[in-house]
Order: structure tokens, then sequence, then C-alpha cells
């Protein structure tokens, strides 16, 4: 079972978001365009769209990107049936994505 330490809607409104570790387990990060590292898999929560988004780095190895993909699983599962999940390969990002990061 996953570990997932979510903070609330009301802590932050528009975005949350983890980071996968090597061990399986996730960490609670802030996140911005500049974060998006190739080595890295996220899971960032856009409250306001109601999106899940499991973004891959593209240097991200499989046990990374599985864990990510349980967890995004997880938290749309643990979210009201309006969320959804999805998948977005570096490179291949949205403006939607890119809009729902907070920006420093």
């Amino acid at each position: 079972m996953l570990g997932l330490a979510l903070p609330t809607h009301e802590e932050y409104p528009m975005v949350d978001a983890l980071e996968m570790q090597e061990d399986g387990t996730t960490l609670s990060v802030d996140i911005n365009r500049e974060s998006l590292l190739p080595d890295r898999v996220l899971c960032i929560v856009d409250h306001t769209n109601k999106n899940v988004y499991l973004w891959l780095g593209r240097e991200a190895n499989v046990r990374k990107r599985f864990v990510g993909s349980m967890t995004a699983s997880k938290i749309r599962g643990e979210l009201n049936t309006g969320f959804r999940v999805r998948s977005l390969d570096q490179g291949d990002e949205t403006s939607d994505f890119f809009n729902s990061l907070t920006l420093d």
C-alpha cells in the first residue's frame, strides 16, 4: 500500500504535487517549470480543472514510472469521480498542464 501524504485542498487550493522516489515512496514537493527535471516522475493534482497529471521525465527509470502510475490511480480514487488521470511525457506537455503549475 502506498503511503500518500497529500496536503488538503484547503492548504494548497490550486495544485498539489508528489515526486516518486526510488524506494517506492512519494515526497510532497513544490512544483514549477524549472523543477520538471528529466529523471523525475511527478503526480500533480490540479483541483481547478480536476486533473491528476502523471508527468514522466524522459530519463526516469521504470520503477519511478510504475510508482507514479499506481500513485496517480490511488489519488484519483481518493478524489471525487470528476477527476481524470492524464499521463504526460516530458516534451509533450499541454498548455493546460503548464497553466496549472504554480509559478514562482
